[in-house]
C-alpha cells in the first residue's frame, strides 16, 4: 500500500480546549445560531501536476517541479447552514486571464500579489 505523508501532527492544548468551554461560550451566548458564521480559507492550486501515476512495465516516468501558482478560496456558511456566503477568491491580478470573457461569476474575486487572504480584504 502506498500512502503519501502530509501536514504536521501536534496535540491539541488543553487551553484551548477550556478556553471554548469557559470564553467561547459567554461570547456565544448573546447571539441566535443564525448570526455565527464560520470561515475557512483554503489553496487551490490549479496548475499542479499528479503525484502518482500508472506505467506500463519497463517504461521510464518522468516527473516536472511542481508550480505554485494558486488561487485562495475562503468559504463561509452560518451555524444553521441555512446561510452560505459567496465563495471569496484570491488571485494574484486584478484582471486574471481565467476569467476573461466571463459576464457575471458566481464568487467574489479579491487580489494581492501572493493571492493571500488579509484582514483588510476578510
Amino acid at each position: 500500500m502506498a500512502k503519501v505523508i502530509s501536514g504536521e501532527s501536534k496535540e491539541v492544548d488543553d487551553d484551548s480546549e477550556n478556553w471554548i468551554k469557559q470564553t467561547l461560550s459567554k461570547i456565544l451566548k448573546d447571539y441566535k445560531p443564525e448570526n455565527i458564521f464560520n470561515a475557512d480559507e483554503t489553496a487551490l492550486f490549479f496548475q499542479c501536476l499528479p503525484q502518482k501515476t500508472l506505467t506500463f512495465k519497463k517504461e521510464k516516468c518522468f516527473g516536472g517541479k511542481q508550480s505554485k501558482a494558486r488561487l485562495t478560496v475562503m468559504l463561509s456558511a452560518n451555524m444553521t447552514e441555512h446561510q452560505k456566503l459567496k465563495p471569496l477568491v484570491m488571485g494574484r491580478t486584478i484582471n486574471s486571464r481565467c476569467f476573461k470573457g466571463a459576464n457575471s461569476l458566481e464568487v467574489d474575486y479579491d487580489f494581492n500579489k501572493q493571492s493571500w487572504m488579509t484582514s483588510e480584504i476578510c
